[in-house]
Parts: C-alpha cells; sequence; structure tokens
C-alpha cells in the first residue's frame, strides 16, 4: 500500500532567476505491484514499439535470426511490454515462447553460468507437448542437459554424463546454437531474457554467437536491460550490444515515459465508465513524470484508500483534486539510493549539492555549493551526464557577474529528492547559503 508523506520544510534553492522546484512527496510503501501483474488493462503508449516488435517476429518466421533489446530505466515498463509481446505471440500457431529471468547476485561467486537461459528452456521443456525439446537436448547438448538433470532420467544420466565430460565453454555455445537452430526448423522461438544488466558473462556469449551465425533460424530474442546499470557497474553488455549493433545484428527499442494522453487512457481502460475530472490524468502525469510504474501505484493507493470509488455503476473522485497528495513508492527510492551508494564520493558530493540548487542547476552553483573550481565541476556533472544518465545537460547561462556556465536537470524529480534526504539541515544551510552568497 501508499502512505502519503508531507513534504519536507526545507526546499531545495536555483541558482537561476527561476522559481525553486522543491522535492516532490514521497510516500512509503511496504511492497508494490508492478505494472505488469496487472493484465486485465490493455498497455496504452507503446503501441508503435509493439508493431516494430512484431515486424520483427515476422522477419524471424521467415528464418531471418533477430536479437532485440527493450532499454530503459526501472519502473518505464520493459517487462509490460515484453509481457504484452509475448501474450499476442503466444497467439500464433507454431510460435514457442521460453522465458529466463536474470538475477542481482551479491559475493564473489558470481551468477551461475548461462543462468537465464538455462532457466527459459527448462521451463520449456516442462509445458505439455514439448517433450520433443527434451529429447533434441539429450541428443545434441549433452553438456547442457548436465546442467538440468531433472530432464534425463537415471538410466541414462551416466551416458550423459561420458558425453558431457570435460566440456568447454564453446562446445556448450556450439552446442545450444545447433540445437536451437534444429528446434526452429519445427517452430518459430520468442526467447525472452529479462533484466540482462545482471546477467552472467557466459548468458552474453550466447546472444552474441547466435547473433552473428549464418544459417537461417526461426528464432527471435528479446532482452532487456537497465542502461544506468550498465554504466554504475560496468557490465560488459554494453559493449556486446554496440559491437552487434554496428554489424546491425542487433536492435534497440529505448522506452520513454508516458505522456498525458496515455495516462488518461489507462485510467479509462482500468476505471471503465469513469466520471473523473479531466484534471486527474493531468495531475497524476505531472506527479508521476509518466513513469508507468509510479502511474500504476498511484491508481493502485487511490482506489485502496477509497479516494476514487464507484457507486451506481460508475467511478468518481471523492475527494476534492487539491486534496490528493500523490507520490510513488518507498521500494523506488530505495533502488535509486543503492544506484547512488555505487557511485564514487566525490560524484556523490556533486549531486547532493545539486539536489540543493534545484530539478535544474547551473554548475556554477554546484561549485559555489563545494567550494570548489567551477571547470573541474563542469567536466565531472557531463560525466555524470554521459556515461551515468542521472543527469541530462540543458544548455549554459550567463549569471549576474557576467560567468556563464553549463546547466544541466535530473532525469527524474525521484533522483533530486533521494540525494536532497541524504544531506543534513545544517549541510544543506551552509550549501544554500553559499549559493546564495555566490550567484546572487
Amino acid at each position: 500500500r501508499v502512505e502519503g508523506e508531507a513534504a519536507s520544510t526545507n526546499r531545495p534553492i536555483s541558482s537561476s532567476p527561476c522559481p525553486p522546484v522543491p522535492p516532490s512527496p514521497c510516500p512509503r510503501s511496504g511492497a508494490f505491484r508492478r505494472a505488469a501483474l496487472l493484465p486485465m488493462v490493455e498497455i496504452v503508449g507503446r503501441e508503435e514499439t509493439l508493431d516494430q516488435m512484431r515486424v520483427r517476429l515476422e522477419r524471424a518466421m521467415g528464418g531471418e535470426r533477430q536479437v532485440i533489446f527493450v532499454t530503459g530505466e526501472a519502473g518505464i515498463g520493459k517487462t509490460t511490454l515484453v509481457e504484452a509481446f509475448l501474450r499476442r505471440v503466444s497467439r500464433d500457431t507454431g510460435v514457442w515462447i521460453a522465458v529466463g529471468q536474470c538475477l542481482e547476485q551479491y559475493g564473489a561467486g558470481g551468477s551461475e553460468a548461462f543462468f537465464p537461459v538455462l532457466e527459459a528452456i527448462s521451463r520449456l521443456c516442462r509445458e505439455d507437448g514439448r517433450e520433443s525439446v527434451a529429447e533434441l537436448l539429450r541428443r545434441r547438448a549433452p553438456a547442457w542437459i548436465q546442467q538440468m538433470p531433472w530432464l534425463s532420467g537415471d538410466a541414462d544420466r551416466e551416458a550423459l554424463q561420458r558425453d558431457a565430460m570435460g566440456a568447454t565453454r564453446e562446445r556448450m555455445l556450439r552446442e545450444m546454437a545447433e540445437s536451437l537452430e534444429a528446434l526452429t526448423t519445427k517452430s518459430t522461438l520468442a526467447l525472452a531474457l529479462e533484466d540482462l544488466h545482471w546477467s552472467d558473462y557466459s548468458t552474453l556469449g550466447l546472444i552474441s554467437y547466435l547473433a552473428r551465425r549464418r544459417e537461417p533460424a526461426r528464432l527471435m530474442i528479446v532482452g532487456t536491460y537497465r542502461p544506468v546499470e550498465l554504466a554504475l557497474s560496468e557490465h560488459p553488455l554494453k559493449a556486446v550490444k554496440q559491437e552487434l549493433q554496428v554489424k546491425r545484428l542487433c536492435e534497440e527499442f529505448p522506452l520513454e515515459y508516458l505522456n498525458e494522453t496515455d495516462v488518461r487512457k489507462y485510467l479509462a481502460a482500468r476505471f471503465a465508465q469513469n466520471e473523473f475530472p479531466a484534471e486527474l490524468g493531468r495531475l497524476i502525469h505531472t506527479r508521476t513524470e509518466g513513469n508507468p510504474l509510479f502511474m500504476v501505484n498511484v491508481a493502485d493507493y487511490l482506489q485502496t484508500e477509497g479516494l476514487i470509488a464507484r457507486n451506481d455503476g460508475r467511478w468518481r473522485l471523492q475527494v476534492e483534486l487539491a486534496e490528493l497528495a500523490l507520490g510513488v513508492p518507498e521500494s523506488i527510492r530505495q533502488m535509486l539510493e543503492k544506484q547512488i551508494e555505487r557511485l564514487s564520493q566525490p560524484d556523490q558530493r556533486a549531486l547532493e549539492a545539486a539536489s540543493v540548487a534545484g530539478l535544474e542547476f547551473s554548475a556554477a552553483a554546484v561549485a559555489a555549493a563545494l567550494e570548489e573550481d567551477l571547470l573541474r565541476i563542469e567536466e565531472r556533472l557531463e560525466e555524470l551526464a554521459r556515461r551515468h544518465r542521472l543527469l541530462e545537460p540543458t544548455g549554459v547561462c550567463e549569471l549576474p557577474h557576467g560567468t556563464v556556465t553549463a546547466r544541466y536537470a535530473f532525469i527524474h524529480a525521484l533522483y533530486q529528492n533521494a540525494l536532497y534526504d541524504r544531506i543534513s539541515a545544517s549541510r544543506r544551510m551552509r550549501m544554500s547559503q553559499l549559493i546564495t552568497e555566490t550567484l546572487i
């Protein structure tokens, strides 16, 4: 459940003539539902991307293997989009679907080699009418069957162990590639691998190997990942994807925020026959900035708290629009906090100073708050914008005393909120004073 929280009384100041943008209220939540868990509402705002994915599927059905990556920040709707696509694919006769999930790993051990692929193939083998998949693997991929002992009986386990003895990474790549190609002579396979920013390196090697092979295959690989996570962890997926893109062996579908019209469509689909004021869609869009996960959780909150209710067959808002206090789940704030903690201490300090300066701010304001050299701060902010995608450049401005400085904005108010909350009240006050004295 999402609960409201009052906004902080300490408001960030702006280094520009524009009024400051205070942090948005952020509600608390012990758990939240992903948009993908609401199948009763058709996906909105992604029709063009779904159409493009359908075109790639048709190419795969014609024997032209396809590799696509659906990318975007947490909550942007990657899983929802892929699930909507796979639901539509499942209606196509002859298309088999296999789904694997990468998991975030802790400690030195790392993730099991080929973990999401093993999960996907294992699930596929267990489906009714898919016994032929396990049989094919037993014949063509004994090294893989060794990793999935539940697919082999006691009688042939010893023989499979002998066949798989001394299996190398290269052998496993070749076995799986040849097995999938043999499988797709009978049916088209859509292989979805989620959260590749946490994937093991062997899985990346298999994706690259499958993409590069020239043999015809009715195979479509759909991977999802968060670009910010790649930058923070220096994960090799970024290099793999770029190399495949250069050779036109993959495509990327970056997801953007929903617009106000999409938010209204969602409300209309989820709350059919409603009499909501037109401004409700605008308010939800403004507070969530079009992030689909935030939008869904706001709608959950309104319904759970009885702020919207169904009377006489129609949904209505039960309070005045001005009385609503909307926000986003605490779970999302914790995720952002974890991203921030993975940055270097100088980067964290620069971003914290920026959060005091405002949602949009100048490099000069950050330099003033930290009492550091402006050129060095501009270089640091530029790197944060380019590599970590927490900021975006918004141009330049001239300060009252004639200094020309670069301007930036947080990509989402939530980043500003999370950083602002990390700073003690006395430190905020000191930073605000330095910015004011230096720039105004």
